[in-house]
């Protein structure tokens, strides 16, 4: 996220009483947290114009907006992504998974495995990215029914 948005989105969650934290909270860029990639709880249904607004204006940019439906909790959910922001390298070392960089994710989808697909989506039912005017989706659904006829393919 730019830093210049964070104000404004900070804006828009204290109005809408929407609970918002940082993804970097508990890691070693936590400095850059003005920078950094936020979960905003948005409940299903509810409307906030501005903040949607706001999005949909984001969402029109090459840095985007990534909207996720989940059948857990906000902390949960929060929890879930932040173990995924590490990730092993072939050496050892851990670099940062720019899963929440709408640029980033379109390139993960081409190079993750369905079984890698289906662990970042964990209790995420549906992956939204708009960046551009673009939306693409990726639904744990259809990412498992996929896996079933590639394991049953397999299997033959």
């Amino acid at each position: 996220m730019d830093p210049t948005y964070l104000s404004t989105l900070q804006h828009h969650a204290a109005a809408s009483d929407l609970e918002i934290r940082s993804l970097f909270e508990h890691q070693p860029e936590a400095e850059h947290a003005a920078a950094s990639p936020w979960l905003v709880e948005l409940p299903i249904g509810a409307v906030h114009l501005g903040l949607d607004t706001w999005l949909a204006q984001l969402g029109r940019t090459a840095a985007g907006v990534t909207r996720l439906a989940s059948e857990v909790s906000f902390d949960e959910l929060f929890a879930h992504l932040e173990q995924q922001l590490d990730i092993e390298l072939p050496d050892g070392s851990l670099a940062l998974m720019r899963f929440y960089d709408a640029r980033a994710w379109l390139r993960y989808m081409e190079v993750l495995t369905l079984t890698q697909q289906l662990e970042l989506l964990g209790p995420i039912l549906e992956w939204q990215i708009m960046a551009l005017g673009q939306h693409w989706t990726l639904s744990r659904d259809e990412a498992r029914k996929l896996q079933e006829a590639a394991d049953a393919a397999a299997d033959t």
